[in-house]
């Protein structure tokens, strides 16, 4: 019977031992153990919500700060997003235990403004990434949450109903389904003055005219405009070069007896009607700007220095359509009292003998045996001799924006021979900020010189993409890119200018073409009368394809 004795008082002791041990640490209820298990089991099940996980009736995820349970099998469907009786998901309450992903998503990187109109700015980023999985992008703009990306993937975000001109600052985080965040950088960025529509102006002010113009540079000014000419070429030597230009007396003796005479014709191409127009047009600065990858797709606008008024002088239909307000804008800016001011002194004797020599090609009345030779003729016309002292009309065409007027010919005049309606209503645009005066008027051309000479010279400053301007090659602007490399358009100089003007017919031919052979000679006789050397100038087009 002692070993049962002692056993039992072995349990007694174990007992007594037992019951000293939970006296000093008591053991939860078992309620409590059974509910903090149940928790952590909930903690563990509401995991972030991930797009592209499948989920099955049952399963809990936590999303945006609450607890879902999937009720049937889900794939990319976001919580609580939709109408809870359509919605896979049922909300089960606030996620207060946070899941268990800590993990914060990393920064999005570049974010850019790729677009800005007078009340909305389109921004851009690069994505994110998580542990598990970036859900959304926020959008902050100076401080304050203003949006949010409608998921993971959609990496762009317009803001709207912003002032005009004025400048925002912008950073975008990324969010992930257990609610970490992590911010860009910051960027500003500057809303655009209210819309004009076409043929609207306004007066700006000078931070403005600095902001959008890159201001009013007074080496430009028109009171520079008599100097510039003289310079590179005085009175003298210029009427030298052209002594029988419409309206001379050599001309009045010469054309008394011809079908196309004008007797009250009076010095068209004086030397005093270029000073005047080379002071006129430094009164304007021009714009254009097209969306990327699309150059007929843009506007221009028309800066007048003096009064400070801004025109919006053209816009194409599709300029600010709705599906391309994301596509950034190109701009160019062309301040027309850089003519002959730009550059080197020889560089800016170049560019005046550049422009002579092409005006006096397009506009010469000689022939391979003319008297005194066929380069003294130049500038002999001032519109195309088939329409002159005739009720002849030609280049007509129907055009939305700038509609032939009945009974006008929009033939060519003046020294570069504007033509066709559309581009009397650019230049009309641009000289006066009116359509409609050259569409009206188109005959003021051949009875103004000056106006001729402004013609001239705007198209001779003015890019045409994917063309430079012939300014900025001859004034050392301008680099050929690869691709025109490739073309054989290069080195800059004369050569290019007859790219820019004639090349599709004139391109890839040396001086035994008689146009290249008297554009060429022309440069010669005024580069020879200025002093300028241009050995080593590429003068003709051969090797050389349009741009």
């Amino acid at each position: 019977m002692k070993p049962k004795s002692t056993r039992k008082k072995a349990v007694r002791a174990s007992v007594a031992a037992l019951s000293a041990l939970l006296a000093l640490a008591p053991l939860e209820p078992v309620t409590t153990i059974a509910s903090a298990n149940a928790g952590q089991q909930a903690a563990l099940a509401a995991s972030p919500w991930v797009a592209t996980q499948v989920y099955v009736s049952g399963n809990e995820v936590s999303y945006n700060g609450n607890i879902y349970r999937a009720k049937w099998w889900t794939q990319g469907d976001t919580p609580g997003t939709s109408d809870p009786s359509s919605s896979p998901w049922q909300l089960v309450g606030a996620d207060t235990g946070g899941g268990n992903d800590s993990t914060p998503p990393t920064a999005p990187t570049n974010l850019a403004s790729t677009g800005q109109t007078a009340d909305t700015i389109t921004l851009t980023w690069t994505a994110a990434t998580d542990n598990i999985a970036v859900t959304s992008y926020d959008i902050y703009r100076n401080g304050t949450k203003v949006g949010s990306s409608a998921n993971a993937s959609t990496l762009t975000s317009t803001d709207i109903g912003l002032q005009q001109d004025t400048e925002y600052t912008y950073y975008v985080a990324a969010r992930d389904g257990a609610n970490n965040t992590t911010a860009s950088a910051s960027i500003k960025v500057k809303t655009s003055l209210g819309g004009l529509t076409v043929g609207q102006s306004r007066v700006l002010t000078d931070s403005q005219i600095a902001s959008i113009w890159g201001g009013i540079d007074p080496q430009y000014s028109p009171a520079n405009a008599v100097a510039a000419v003289q310079s590179a070429l005085p009175q003298a030597e210029y009427e030298a070069l052209f002594p029988i230009r419409i309206g001379s007396p050599e001309w009045h003796t010469f054309a008394a007896s011809k079908p196309y005479y004008k007797p009250g014709q009076g010095d068209y191409y004086s030397y005093n009607n270029l000073i005047a127009a080379v002071s006129e047009v430094a009164k304007i600065k021009y714009k254009l700007e097209y969306r990327q990858g699309a150059t007929w797709n843009h506007r221009i606008f028309r800066l007048d220095k003096a009064t400070k008024t801004e025109t919006l002088i053209y816009q194409n239909a599709d300029f600010n359509a709705s599906w391309n307000l994301t596509v950034p804008i190109v701009s160019k800016t062309v301040d027309f009292g850089s003519f002959l001011k730009e550059g080197s002194a020889v560089n800016r004797k170049r560019e005046l003998a550049a422009f002579l020599a092409n005006i006096a090609h397009e506009t010469g009345g000689g022939w391979a045996t003319a008297p005194g030779g066929e380069l003294r003729w130049g500038l002999f016309w001032n519109e195309e001799m088939t329409y002159i002292n005739s009720t002849n009309i030609g280049y007509v065409q129907t055009h939305a924006d700038y509609p032939p007027v009945a009974g006008k010919s929009y033939h060519g005049r003046g020294p570069i021979q504007l033509s066709w309606n559309y581009n009397y209503g650019l230049f009309s645009g641009i000289i006066y900020g009116n359509k409609n005066t050259l569409l009206q008027q188109p005959e003021l051309i051949t009875s103004d010189g000056k106006l001729g000479f402004m013609t001239a010279i705007l198209f001779w400053m003015t890019p045409q993409p994917p063309k430079p301007s012939a300014h900025d090659v001859m004034v050392g602007n301008w680099t050929p890119s690869a691709e025109e490399t490739a073309k054989g358009l290069t080195p800059p100089g004369f050569g290019i200018t007859i790219m820019i003007i004639n090349g599709n017919l004139e391109g890839n031919k040396d001086e035994t073409d008689n146009r290249i052979g008297r554009r060429v000679g022309h440069y010669r006789d005024i580069t020879t009368k200025m002093g300028v050397d241009i050995t080593g100038e590429k003068l003709n087009t051969l090797g050389m394809s349009p741009f």
